[in-house]
């Protein structure tokens, strides 16, 4: 059996730049609040609540707030979400993802300039909420709409860059606009990953993804990798035992951005040793 691991696993600077800010505080022994996932990955959040971090929403603010420090999520907020945070808790400290603001304030910048916002995404994701928050009238689709006049056209920073060019091509053949700019806002790290998901799978008979059952960009390796090969979606090494891996060649090991290195050693670590026990 061959083993087939990316070069990019592991967390992204977005993800353990906000992991190690919360750390930080933790260690300070300080009391840490979480407003909704910091990331969408299980044994994140489940490490994180170990040493004593909790999830809250602005709906239920507790009782120690004044004396609790609340941590803003990677995927960012909605503006006056912030801005209320501030006023009940003692300190707020944001881990938004940098990338993940520019197209925030981007978004802002097309707006006041006039353009319409349509932006590339999922209503229902944190990100595509939060950019709400700061474009009202911000249009976030999955399927082409068709729009006039000025037209802005954006991404949420995980989706597909290879479905981004497919979605802004139909919005063009569909609408008669005056004036067009489009903007490449999707993550580099995560479009980097998808080429080489796409590599990877076309070498391999079946695919591991390692990452959040409930996370954008894993699902979106999983959708790519699926195009090629077979595909098991797991978020940790566990999983892997509930699968037989005894009649493929060649396995291929890719991971999301929100997944941490440790997750990927030991799927690899137990596949080695299947390879040498059982003969894979």
């Amino acid at each position: 059996m061959n083993i087939l691991v990316a070069k990019n696993v592991g967390f992204c600077f977005g993800v353990k730049r906000a992991l190690d800010l919360v750390l930080k505080l933790l260690e300070e022994n300080k009391k840490v609040y979480l407003l909704g996932d910091l990331v969408h990955n299980n044994n994140v959040m489940n490490h994180l609540k170990q040493k004593g971090a909790e999830t809250i929403s602005l709906s239920d603010v507790p009782h120690d707030a004044k004396d609790s420090v609340l941590v803003v999520r990677a995927h960012g907020v909605p503006p006056e979400d912030l801005q209320f945070a501030k006023m009940h808790f003692g300190q707020v400290v944001d881990t938004t993802c940098p990338i993940v603001q520019r197209l925030f304030q981007l978004a802002k910048k097309m707006s006041e300039e006039g353009y319409k916002i349509l932006t590339f995404g999922k209503k229902e994701h944190p990100e595509m909420i939060a950019l709400k928050g700061y474009v009202k009238d911000a249009f976030i689709e999955q399927n082409p709409i068709e729009l006039s006049g000025k037209v802005c056209l954006l991404s949420q920073t995980t989706m597909s860059i290879e479905e981004y060019k497919q979605f802004a091509s139909k919005v063009m053949e569909i609408s008669n606009v005056n004036e067009f700019r489009m903007f490449n806002t999707i993550c580099r790290v995560s479009a980097e990953r998808e080429a080489e998901t796409r590599q990877i799978a076309q070498q391999s008979d079946v695919v591991i993804v390692v990452g959040g059952k409930h996370s954008s960009n894993t699902k979106k390796l999983v959708a790519i990798a699926e195009k090629y090969a077979k595909v098991i979606h797991v978020e940790g090494a566990d999983e892997v035992d509930q699968n037989d891996l005894s009649n493929y060649k060649t396995i291929g090991v890719v991971s999301g951005t929100s997944t941490p290195y440790e997750d990927v050693k030991k799927i690899i670590e137990k596949l080695l040793s299947g390879r040498e026990s059982h003969g894979y």
